[in-house]
């Protein structure tokens, strides 16, 4: 059982992170978020994209520094 848990770990963090995604692009695109040309707005949206790579990239260094052990 752990052995398949080790396995499939990667897919259970995209779940979250294609939720996210979805978030954000029901934000930008049905909301009309960056339609109104609010450079605060884009700083916002480029600040969370950031964010989200920072996050994906420090848990899958974690996981593969795990794994590695």
């Amino acid at each position: 059982m752990k052995e398949k848990l080790k396995k499939f770990r990667f897919i259970l963090l995209l779940i979250p992170l294609g939720i996210v995604i979805r978030y954000i692009d029901q934000k930008v695109t049905q909301d009309g978020f960056l339609s109104t040309n609010a450079i605060g707005d884009h700083y916002i949206f480029i600040a969370g994209l950031v964010v989200l790579v920072i996050g994906l990239l420090a848990t899958i260094l974690y996981f593969d520094q795990q794994s590695n052990s």
